[in-house]
């Protein structure tokens, strides 16, 4: 008996870790928001929220940063709208020390 209460407990605690876990991320960290040129061959391909920037070469793009992975899509879009497949990034850099 005292072991099913334990691990009852330990569902209890696991349930609730998880799900306070999920809505953890501000929602401006995946709302799109336009793709566009800052400066020379820097775009910002990010979200409203999270920087994603991208510098462009002939010899292959620079990703830096990432988002979420529920951004992807948006960033490949940010991508494109400003001339530039996703496929063509050679280097990827990230800013996160965690």
């Amino acid at each position: 008996m005292r072991r099913t209460i334990y691990q009852l407990a330990v569902a209890c605690c696991l349930f609730f870790i998880i799900t306070a876990q999920l809505k953890a991320q501000p929602d401006g960290w995946t709302r799109p928001f336009p793709g566009h040129r800052v400066i020379g061959n820097l775009y910002a391909v990010g979200t409203y929220d999270l920087g994603v920037f991208l510098i462009s070469s002939a010899d292959g793009h620079i990703l830096i940063n990432t988002g979420l992975a529920e951004s992807t899509a948006s960033i490949r879009d940010n991508m494109a709208a400003v001339g530039f497949r996703l496929q063509d990034v050679k280097i990827l850099l990230t800013m996160q020390a965690h």
